[in-house]
């Protein structure tokens, strides 16, 4: 028991201090600009367009779907650009070459950025409450959390699988932005997805966040249990795909870039 409360402390203090000093931020107004103005500017902007689209006040479903979506900053560029950071600051190989599991030391500092990630969804939905309405049932707070946490894992999952092809490339953003925009598109944040293509259905289905915003909605609404929680379990199986399909790419691409040369160039 007291080695497994060990890994657990080591686990979260190397999180912590990966987060603090690669992405700490050391000036509260850039701080304010990114994780408040920001987020809550774009949740506005599109909820007030799907106002006019729809035609509707109810706008509860595009809150939920739009304050998920502001999880991607952390969940995808937080965790995509570790590996392009290790490399700046020269550390890569020193990560790479270490007895610990390398995947394991992403995932770990994956770990704040979930939870960072929550400041900026938790500024959407009070954007949300204050301007659009936005009410959740107060019996189905914890529901919601767990189904919000559930989102931002998967996302995340998907962040470490996209970072995996920083061993290869000098500039990841790319493609880390091409996978945002393909959530925002696919994931229902702001249309229905049966409005799409049976194939591209299939794609919003094979992505994170789609099954935890129709979870969010469903919570909103009161709807079944049952069917809250069968959503928030497949988004947790989707999450986990991704994360063990981004443990496979890492340990192919780990030997691609060693073949390569390319774990030191910037």
């Amino acid at each position: 028991m007291g080695k497994i409360v060990d890994r657990i402390q080591s686990f979260v203090r190397q999180s912590m201090l990966s987060f603090k000093s690669l992405f700490a931020w050391l000036d509260p107004k850039i701080y304010i600009l990114v994780k408040v103005i920001n987020p809550a500017l774009q949740l506005m902007f599109f909820c007030i367009l799907l106002s006019y689209v729809y035609k509707t006040d109810d706008l509860t479903p595009w809150v939920i779907g739009n304050a998920f979506i502001l999880c991607t900053f952390n969940a995808m560029f937080g965790v995509g650009i570790t590996l392009i950071a290790e490399r700046f600051y020269g550390t890569l190989k020193m990560v790479i070459v270490s007895p610990t599991n390398s995947f394991v030391i992403f995932f770990a500092r994956a770990f704040f950025h979930v939870l960072d990630a929550s400041i900026t969804v938790i500024v959407g939905l009070v954007v949300g409450f204050i301007f659009f309405n936005f009410r959740i049932p107060i019996e189905n707070i914890p529901i919601f959390t767990l189904t919000l946490l559930c989102c931002m894992y998967a996302a995340a999952c998907l962040g470490l699988l996209v970072g995996s092809f920083g061993l290869l490339v000098t500039d990841i953003n790319m493609l880390l932005n091409i996978a945002s925009m393909m959530l925002l598109f696919f994931s229902g944040a702001n249309f229905p997805i049966d409005r799409l293509p049976v194939v591209l259905q299939k794609i919003s289905y094979a992505l994170p966040m789609t099954r935890s915003i129709e979870a969010g909605r469903l919570v909103a609404s009161q709807g079944p249990i049952e069917a809250i929680s069968k959503l928030i379990f497949m988004e947790f199986i989707v999450g986990t795909i991704y994360l063990v399909i981004g443990y496979v790419v890492l340990k192919i691409l780990e030997r691609v870039a060693y073949k390569n040369a390319t774990l030191e160039v910037y």
